[in-house]
């Protein structure tokens, strides 16, 4: 299933609530790029349940 990367993606951030087919981004140091991923599961972001955290998200894209 191909997503579509939203126009306002949101970071990451900790004590947020990620509904389904959410989105975030997360800057990568090594690559010097934003890493797109989508959530997968309902949840509330702490400790643990960042990306790549496979349980909650999906890796979209780089950009």
């Amino acid at each position: 299933m191909a997503a579509t990367i939203g126009i306002y993606t949101k970071i990451w951030e900790r004590n947020q609530h990620w509904t389904l087919y959410s989105q975030c981004g997360v800057w990568d140091s090594a690559t010097r790029s934003v890493q797109v991923w989508e959530c997968i599961r309902d949840h509330d972001s702490v400790p643990g349940t960042e990306p790549p955290n496979a349980m909650y998200w999906r890796f979209v894209a780089r950009r």
